[in-house]
């Protein structure tokens, strides 16, 4: 797990090369904090393509530097190919036994079908010698990021855009900050700057550097959805052997791999998986005071049940505030999802034990159907028949309680459409038209629980979940290993019939089965939790005049209505309502602004 940056240059420009490997090796350092290094390519009498890489060494400790180049071209890297050995060129001698070799290797040949034939999570920049082109790809889940930046004299490329900031006139993207506020987080290749762009999952850019023309493909596969057993327990057992088999590739590294344990299913499988491939798991777990909130004793059981060494850290109120400033900066692509806070506490705590690699249980609730809000959305189709003969409930609540935006939300799915926007919705959709000035364009949604996974896979676990995981852990430079987002578990989710994801009061029906092999059933029959923070009283209290010092003078002022953002602000204080989602995604991409525009 590294960092990477490019910067190509039509007409080599000095000040801007040395400002950008500045900015570089500045904010990518907590990613790769073993080494930095850099080659700077002469690809033509004016042109110069600079390359930066900061490493977190995993595999091939002594080997496997970056820049790696060869005869045909150079490479930086982010990221993990774990069939790696299972790919090499077998006619080919190695230098070196990494990863990164064997990808610089394949990237020689045909690029595209070798990338369909790695199992793993990167995002890499490549220049392509024999054809003069620079190739950017990401991973076909978009588990580690890479955004660009392109003008007339030059191509930019890092692992967060910190380093883009070197050139972008950071000029806000309108339909970004509505996705945002819709979402959590920016969708697709959509960034909070107009001319920064993200590589979205399983697509390449490939920029001409004779034509200085950029083109783009998806690089994936279409694979068939096969059909399977209707047997229960068959299928219990195939789910058993993927996720097993999976567990196993994720463990490969030349450093103790540890896991992250919060005592639900998701993590809790996935560690008891990996306790029985290893006889050295180390697991760490965030503990809180309050008991409404901590779920380590369900850690501590399953860490018992398999003889793992557990650490158990507690997480106070003033852990949280105390990382208030920098945040900002540490989440550059903006997620409103203050758990994400916690998740680098957990982590820090981690690198500080000598970790540098976890294994988390991210992706089992996009696949298998584990959110509330998910659900929600198959018992509002399940009222809809009854529901659309009183069309008029949304409007009658919407009148007499208008705070109240999650209740008319609800009341509208289950008289009215019926559809789903997404998991992390923070403005409801009939908010997002009477709080901005400016109106979306078309939103995704999602009319079955099938597509409303799809949607959450597309554009939750990718913007969402999957880069906050990335900043979270790589800011206390340590690799998040994600074994459930793989194809294989993907693709057998997607032939999985709706009741053996959801049936009644129940999410996850067939994970929960797989998991009662390998898990303590107190684990698993209970009310799903998650990192939950008290903001609703912080932001009366310890929070409030962070918040009004955001509110005076935003720069978001010209987006929302006049009045708008103020009574919801006056709603939450009064106690009319609790709306903290609302108000730290306002705050957090408000200080974010300011910071990436304070980047020189």
């Amino acid at each position: 797990m590294c960092g990477i940056a490019g910067l190509a240059l039509r007409k080599t420009d000095t000040e801007l090369q040395q400002r950008f490997a500045r900015i570089s090796k500045t904010y990518l350092q907590t990613r790769g904090p073993d080494s930095f290094n850099s080659k700077s390519i002469n690809y033509n009498a004016d042109g110069v393509i600079d390359m930066h890489h900061a490493r977190l060494s995993i595999i091939d400790i002594s080997g496997g530097a970056q820049p790696m180049s060869d005869s045909n071209g150079t490479l930086v890297y982010n990221g993990e190919i774990y069939n790696f050995k299972d790919i090499r060129d077998t006619t080919a001698n190695y230098e070196t036994r990494s990863d990164t070799e064997v990808l610089l290797r394949g990237l020689s040949g045909d690029p595209f079908r070798f990338l369909n034939r790695a199992s793993g999570m990167f995002a890499f920049g490549y220049h392509d010698e024999r054809n003069h082109r620079i190739i950017i790809a990401r991973d076909g889940f978009g588990i580690k990021p890479v955004y660009f930046l392109k003008n007339d004299n030059a191509f930019a490329f890092a692992s967060t855009l910190h380093p883009l900031m070197a050139l972008s006139k950071k000029e806000i993207n309108e339909q970004a900050l509505l996705e945002y506020y819709m979402s959590r987080g920016m969708r697709g290749s959509n960034t909070i700057f107009k001319d920064v762009i993200e590589v979205q999952p399983g697509l390449a850019y490939m920029l001409d550097l004779d034509t200085w023309e950029l083109t783009c493909l998806n690089w994936q596969t279409e694979r068939p959805i096969l059909q399977r057993s209707s047997n229960e327990a068959d299928l219990a057992a195939e789910l058993d052997d993927i996720l097993t088999a999976s567990v196993e590739r994720h463990l490969i590294s030349d450093v103790p791999v540890a896991a992250l344990l919060s005592g639900g299913i998701d993590s809790s499988l996935i560690t008891a998986l990996a306790a029985g491939k290893t006889d050295r798991l180390t697991a760490f777990t965030l503990g809180f005071r309050d008991k409404a909130y901590d779920e380590s004793d369900y850690a501590a059981a399953l860490a018992r049940r398999y003889g793992l060494k557990h650490h158990i850290v507690y997480c106070e109120d003033n852990d949280f505030l105390a990382l208030l400033d920098k945040w900002p900066l540490v989440m550059d692509d903006a997620v409103a999802n203050p758990s994400t806070v916690l998740l680098y506490a957990i982590s820090n705590f981690a690198r500080e034990a000598g970790h540098k690699v976890l294994l988390a249980g991210e992706g089992a609730d996009e696949f298998f159907g584990g959110y509330h809000q998910q659900w929600r959305f198959t018992l509002a189709k399940r009222l809809h028949t009854l529901g659309r003969l009183a069309p008029f409930v949304p409007s009658m609540i919407d009148r007499f309680a208008p705070h109240k935006t999650r209740l008319v939300n609800a009341a509208r799915m289950a008289t009215q459409r019926c559809s789903f926007y997404g998991t992390s919705t923070i403005f409801e959709p009939h908010m997002i038209k009477r709080t901005f000035s400016v109106q979306p364009g078309s939103v995704p949604q999602a009319g079955t629980l099938h597509d409303a996974l799809q949607l959450d896979q597309k554009y939750r676990l990718p913007d969402d979940m999957l880069t906050a995981t990335d900043r979270a852990t790589m800011h206390a430079s340590v690799e998040a290993r994600v074994p459930f987002i793989t194809r294989e578990v993907s693709d057998f989710a997607a032939s999985l019939p709706e009741h053996l994801l959801i049936s009644g009061f129940t999410q996850k029906v067939l994970l929960r089965k797989v998991a009662r092999a390998h898990v303590p059933d107190n684990c698993i029959d209970r009310r799903k939790v998650g990192f939950d923070l008290p903001l609703s009283r912080w932001f009366r209290t310890t929070l409030r005049d962070r918040l009004v010092g955001a509110m005076w003078n935003s720069w978001q002022k010209d987006y929302f209505r006049p009045g708008a953002l103020e009574q919801v602000v006056d709603w939450h204080m009064t106690g009319k309502a609790d709306m903290p989602d609302k108000l730290w995604a306002f705050m957090l991409l408000e200080n974010n602004v300011r910071a990436l525009r304070s980047i020189h």
